[in-house]
């Protein structure tokens, strides 16, 4: 398995990837363009459950544009973190379909715990996450485990 980067430079080469494929990829932003469908990739060290309700209820995000901003609506966003998931996010999205089919969650923390596992909950549609996954799956080796079993397992999510 090839050495995996930190999650910042992950997100910068799956960028280039995505901009390779002809999507839109604003230079300073963590956001890609597909057929006027925003997919937003947020990468954080540790997800707070308060910070997390309030920023999935937004469904815009700021691009900076040379010296100013335009707003755009989000379709889909994605958090990417290689700390593990708190359980209260887990359940956040679990109970709200609706939130569930815009939202994923990339929990990275095993691949640097030596296991090429990604424990991830994607119910979205989301073109982008789909090659985020097949990224991750080609370049890195990297498994998925569906992150509610994890729920159930000795390898209990952190509060």
């Amino acid at each position: 398995m090839p050495i995996f980067p930190e999650v910042w430079e992950l997100i910068e080469t799956f960028k280039a990837q995505c901009s390779r494929k002809g999507w839109k990829v604003p230079e300073n932003e963590d956001v890609v363009d597909v057929r006027g469908e925003c997919h937003h990739l947020i990468w954080t060290q540790h997800i707070y459950p308060n910070t997390f309700r309030k920023v999935v209820k937004k469904s815009c995000v700021a691009i900076r544009e040379g010296i100013s901003y335009r707003m755009v609506n989000v379709s889909y966003t994605a958090w990417i973190s290689p700390e593990c998931i708190a359980e209260k996010i887990l359940h956040v999205l679990l109970e709200d379909p609706d939130l569930s089919s815009k939202v994923a969650i990339y929990d990275v923390s095993p691949v640097y715990e030596g296991e090429p596992i990604c424990l991830k909950m994607n119910r979205t549609k989301s073109i982008v996450f789909e090659e985020f996954e097949k990224f991750l799956s080609e370049e890195y080796s990297i498994r998925f485990k569906p992150i509610h079993e994890v729920l159930r397992s000795p390898r209990s999510v952190q509060p």
